[in-house]
């Protein structure tokens, strides 16, 4: 996988409403609609923004996967219909990793959309 790197804090996390007033955390993303989620901490917990932030990027079509997610992520993620998978990803480990992904044709169940802005305003 040769993604493109991203970071909160940077022009392209702020496009995908990844900000630093939000979170901290990197992601990659591969050419095409592919996010790789690799690290997120929320800066303000229990306020709905990393669900908002997922939901705001599956409602623009990207295809959202999300590398060793910790309980409480796994816990969100099971709300969008993700499952667990293996995936090799060279460039950051020498072994397939657990990787949380939607299955394809999956629509997340009754879970509002909500949309998130360029400037990450819910």
């Amino acid at each position: 996988m040769a993604g493109q790197r991203i970071e909160t804090g940077t022009a392209d996390g702020d496009a995908l409403g990844f900000t630093e007033n939000r979170f901290s955390g990197w992601l990659e993303q591969e050419s095409g609609n592919r996010l790789y989620l690799h690290y997120i901490i929320s800066r303000h917990r229990n306020e709905g923004n990393t669900q908002a932030l997922i939901c705001g990027w599956l409602d623009r079509g990207y295809d959202v996967r999300v590398v060793m997610p910790r309980p409480i992520m796994q816990y969100i993620l099971k709300k969008f219909c993700f499952v667990p998978s293996l995936e090799f990803l060279p460039d950051q480990y020498s072994d397939k990793v657990e990787v949380w992904c939607r299955p394809g044709g999956t629509e997340s169940p009754d879970v509002p959309s909500t949309k998130v802005s360029a400037a990450g305003n819910s």
